[in-house]
């Protein structure tokens, strides 16, 4: 079985659902991990997770969502995030974005709010899901400082070095449709351990003129047996021991 360990599913339009769903399961896709953004779309995947067998949910708030909540509103989220985590597989998408933050308040604000859900995963033994762009530092930092124990980096494939930071800490490491074509994102995958692996799509995204979708993990699959040397049925074996690690 091969799993997409970080889509937007509730990004798909309705009407495109299913058929998105069953091209998945014809690709041996036997799951998929739709991360959660805002409080729609939390709401949107813990539906999407009760209606599809092959579709689980993360809860969580992507950190520009959160940056702009008020304290009140942050603490209502956590309240909510509370009553629902039984049902989700994972906290996230969730971590720090500092492209968009306009002054160090915000990165601090981005920071706070990162920490409470490390916090808040480690409460409930749930493993992270975590958004890093241009915070990949930050990001490793505070999850060392919290001592955070189970934690998947999303498509954090910018640097080996951290990436090796990463795997010392036990942390799981995916890497997208980028691995088709970008030859650094290539040397970083072939050169880290695959028992620290995961695969994603980030789905909906657009890549290369087209929406990737779950079933283009086979896709990715393929070209990281090609980088290892090894059979697919092989990266299928191992990734498959990875995601139960991680999510049980």
């Amino acid at each position: 079985m091969l799993i997409d360990v970080h889509a937007h599913l509730d990004m798909v339009s309705k009407k495109d659902l299913e058929s998105v769903i069953n091209e998945a399961t014809k690709n041996k896709i036997g799951k998929v991990i739709s991360c959660a953004t805002s409080f729609v779309s939390n709401k949107k995947n813990i539906e999407l997770a009760k209606t599809y067998d092959s579709v689980d949910a993360g809860i969580g708030l992507y950190p520009l969502d959160a940056q702009e909540l008020s304290e009140n509103e942050l603490e209502h989220a956590f309240e909510f995030f509370e009553t629902k985590v039984k049902t989700a597989i994972a906290i996230g998408e969730v971590g720090l974005d500092y492209k968009y933050a306009k002054s160090e308040a915000e990165k601090e604000k981005q920071q706070d709010v990162f920490r409470q859900f490390i916090l808040f995963a480690k409460r409930f033994d749930k493993p992270l899901i975590v958004h890093s762009r241009y915070a990949q530092r930050d990001v490793l930092r505070l999850l060392e400082e919290e001592k955070a124990n189970k934690v998947l980096l999303h498509s954090f494939v910018d640097s080996q070095k951290l990436m090796n930071r990463a795997f010392d800490n036990d942390f799981f490491v995916s890497v997208g449709l980028n691995v088709l074509e970008n030859e650094l994102v290539q040397e970083r995958v072939k050169n880290f351990p695959l028992n620290s692996l995961l695969l994603e799509t980030d789905s909906p995204i657009r890549f290369s003129g087209e929406r990737a979708m779950p079933k283009d993990i086979l896709r990715v699959a393929n070209k990281v047996a090609e980088l290892k040397g090894i059979t697919l049925e092989q990266v299928e074996e191992q990734l498959e021991k990875n995601f139960k690690t991680l999510f049980g």
